[in-house]
């Protein structure tokens, strides 16, 4: 499904990338020929064709992606009905089965509607009845392992079956899903070898009548003669023909097995020349063609004058040979089976000596079996450390069969003991269980972990099957997400859902990459709906789990909720920015009135980088120990006061900045003092223009001065002399006072240019100050 919405967005993007290249340049060459109308109805068709064509494609590209989704839950279900082994659904509650596999049809005989109309109780017993509702009301982890119980078919037939069960939510309930394993054939297998050791001891007990009841017949040869002289219980136990006319030892001889013929006859020949005891076992065939077992007991006889005799018996040992056989048939396979498990095996007699133990065994205790046998079994677990002894004791004294789990410190291992009672004393099985117990410690420990995790975090920790599009939850996801109960799904694509359509995108391409290069930990933060169109930010972070195969088949995670802290972080960028951005040099020292933190403004203006001046004291690399404000501004900063001040800094380059700095100190939420912000407000342009109206001002006073004071002296003067031209009565008198007028007028030209060299020389300096300031 990941690959085709791909693949979907993907064809859609190229379709629409190739018609805005193509269509748009088609569409530049009819411009000049064709009328605003018609080329306005031409764009109008070329976007209504664009729109029916890509329409058609992604129906076609989503109707196949959706057959493809359908076929994979197909074959989803088909890994379920499909599997070998029995599996079914039950309801806790009812023990009614929901839903059963082709398999449990197979085996058991009913059918899934026969099934269903069905609880599991009765598939058993009824004796076994109330222990499957007990065991049933016990079930509370996920994972069950519940030992070996005994079914029955719908033809009444008992089968051994072992059952694992797990908690699943089915149909959104929670339901129980059960797989069982035939165990019949061990079960059987157990069953016959105490079956075998039963026989064993009724053929001894065969083979003791069997000498009690064996027939036997006497016979004469006298070798001198070639004669032999039976008696008729011969042709009954030998199977020979009364009517044949040849020499009895010749047809004696002739019925014997050619492979046994030479060993009679030197026997024979030795009994004659030496008089050694006859004892031979031969094989003759009889008249009906069946081979029959025949022992010859002979002795010498000497009769003084007469001939030699020879006195014999023979018995029919055909009963006895075939019990034989069929007990070293029986021990051969019995050995051959306990050799060939994988289970220790060892007999004991009365005195818990060691009797017959297998390969297994052997292996185990790497010593001989001659060694072994007729050893007590304390030489190898010695009775104060083992723990199983009284499993053996209770076998042999109760007559019982005993099983037993413990951990066994001599082996240091964990063992599964079954000891069977028998007529000389206790057989007894065991199987290393370690693995199984440490595969138990560590689902134990791996759910509590899980639990007290759960408990101690609202992070939702889930379990993608990958493979069956399947989610699961901890109770935690109702407190991320605000939606009711029976609305939450278990599909991946519910899920999703719920994720920011901006974000999707990105969920999904990031698992993609992380999957395609066969890494394991992946994570992704994005906006999740948490219900009433409200969306957080959460952090998920998962681990992918590969198959043999390195495909994809678990992702295991959990979403943190991120929502405030993201917006935090989020709106302490956003002043960050906007204090790198303001004008105004901003510094941040901490609780030792050193810098920390500095804006691109005081770098700009002071020349000095963060790295330059962090650790560094402000006051002492900016304004310097013999300013005079100085020591007032470090009494306010040990006191931790706010204030403002007006100052002179120096830059890097020594060039003196006027500044207004604002101090404020700076609290934690516990009111902890964390340092001072500062922020200084560059006025040396201001300062300037003071200093110069400074300056305007006194020039003006001046010039005010002079106006008011020099230029006054002969303007009143010229006064005076004007009045005295009008009361001058002849020339003599006016001509005395116009050089007198002539010396006040140059004195006042005199104050006037004065006055202008200061104005015009107040302009240069300014002039240069301008020129200096680059304003």
């Amino acid at each position: 499904m990941k690959k085709g919405a791909f693949g979907i967005a993907f064809a859609y993007l190229l379709i629409s990338l190739l018609w805005i290249m193509f269509s748009d340049r088609l569409l530049f060459y009819f411009e000049k020929i064709l009328s605003p109308d018609q080329y306005l109805w031409l764009s109008l068709g070329k976007g209504c064709l664009f729109v029916m064509v890509t329409a058609i494609a992604l129906y076609a590209l989503i109707k196949s992606e959706d057959r493809k989704l359908k076929q994979s839950e197909k074959q989803y279900r088909s890994m379920y009905e499909s599997n070998p082994n029995p599996m079914w659904i039950y309801e806790p509650g009812t023990l009614r089965f929901i839903s059963v596999n082709d398999a449990a049809i197979a085996v058991y005989g009913y059918s899934a509607e026969d099934f269903k109309q069905r609880t599991i109780l009765d598939i058993r017993p009824a004796e076994d009845r109330e222990g499957v509702v007990s065991s049933a009301d016990r079930l509370e982890s996920k994972f069950n392992h519940s030992g070996t119980w005994r079914h029955l078919k719908k033809n009444g037939q008992l089968i051994y079956v072992n059952i694992t069960s797990h908690k699943i939510r089915f149909n959104k309930k929670p339901h129980i899903m059960v797989m069982v394993r035939d165990m019949t054939e061990r079960v059987e297998f157990e069953q016959a070898l105490e079956k075998v050791n039963r026989e064993l001891l009724e053929e001894k007990h065969k083979l003791s009548e069997t000498q009690l009841l064996s027939r036997v017949a006497g016979w004469e040869f006298y070798p001198a003669e070639n004669r032999l002289i039976w008696s008729d219980e011969v042709y009954r136990i030998a199977g020979l023909n009364r009517d044949d006319s040849r020499e009895a030892f010749d047809i004696y001889v002739q019925h014997i097995f050619p492979e046994d013929r030479p060993l009679m006859i030197n026997a024979l020949h030795e009994l004659i020349h030496t008089g050694k005891q006859l004892d031979v076992t031969h094989r003759i065939t009889a008249l009906d063609g069946t081979t029959r077992y025949i022992r010859q007991l002979a002795r010498l006889e000497n009769t003084g004058e007469q001939a030699l005799k020879i006195a014999g018996s023979l018995q029919d040992i055909t009963e006895l040979k075939q019990l034989e056989l069929e007990r070293n048939r029986y021990l051969y396979s019995f050995e051959h089976t306990l050799n060939s498990i994988t289970d220790c095996f060892f007999e004991l007699d009365n005195q818990m000596k060691i009797t017959r133990v297998n390969d297994t065994f052997r292996e185990l205790v790497e010593t001989d079996r001659s060694s072994i046998i007729g050893t007590s079994i304390f030489e190898f677990f010695p009775e104060n450390e083992n723990k199983f002894y009284p499993v053996y004791q209770k076998a042999l004294e109760e007559r019982v069969i005993v099983r037993h789990e413990d951990y066994s410190v001599i082996l240091q291992r964990w063992l599964r003991m079954a000891a069977y009672p028998t007529d000389g004393g206790v057989a007894v099985y065991f199987s290393d269980i370690t693995e199984d117990k440490l595969k138990d410690e560590r689902l134990k420990e791996a759910v509590e972990r899980y639990e007290l995790v759960a408990q101690a975090t609202r992070d939702v920790v889930y379990d993608l099957d990958i493979v069956a599009n399947k989610l699961i939850y901890n109770t935690s996801l109702t407190h991320l997400v605000q939606i009711p109960h029976k609305e939450i799904s278990y599909e991946l694509e519910w899920w999703r859902s719920l994720i920011h359509p901006d974000d999707v995108a990105e969920v999904v391409s990031s698992q993609e990459r992380i999957s395609r290069a066969g890494l394991t930990n992946w994570e992704c933060e994005y906006r999740l709906d948490c219900g009433k169109g409200e969306y957080k930010y959460v952090m998920d972070q998962g681990y992918f789990v590969y198959n043999s195969q390195k495909q994809p088949i678990r992702l295991i995670g959990a979403v943190r909720d991120i929502d405030a802290l993201k917006r935090s972080t989020q709106e302490n960028k956003r002043l960050a920015r906007i204090i790198k951005q303001v004008n105004n040099m901003v510094l941040i020292t901490d609780s030792l009135r050193t810098v920390q933190w500095v804006n691109n403004a005081f770098v700009e203006l002071t020349g000095y980088l963060l790295d330059e001046v962090k650790n560094k004291i402000p006051v002492e690399f900016l304004i310097g120990p013999g300013h005079p404000g100085f020591e007032t501004i470090i009494q306010k900063q040990e006191d931790r006061e706010a204030f403002a001040i007006d100052t002179i800094i120096f830059t890097k380059k020594g060039t003196p900045v006027w500044v207004s700095a604002q101090l404020t100190p700076a609290y934690d939420e516990q009111n902890a003092f964390q340092g001072y912000i500062i922020v200084c407000q560059d006025i040396t342009y201001r300062k300037e223009k003071e200093e110069e109206i400074n300056r305007q001002n006194r020039l003006l006073r001046e010039v005010a001065w002079i106006s008011s004071h020099e230029i006054r002296r002969p303007v009143a003067t010229m006064l005076g002399l004007v009045n005295l031209l009008d009361t001058a009565e002849d020339d003599d008198e006016q001509k005395e006072v116009f050089p007198k007028l002539r010396e006040c007028a140059l004195e006042m030209d005199s104050m006037v240019h004065e006055i202008h060299r200061r104005i015009e020389t107040e302009k240069a300096l300014q002039m240069g100050r301008d020129l200096q300031t680059g304003t």
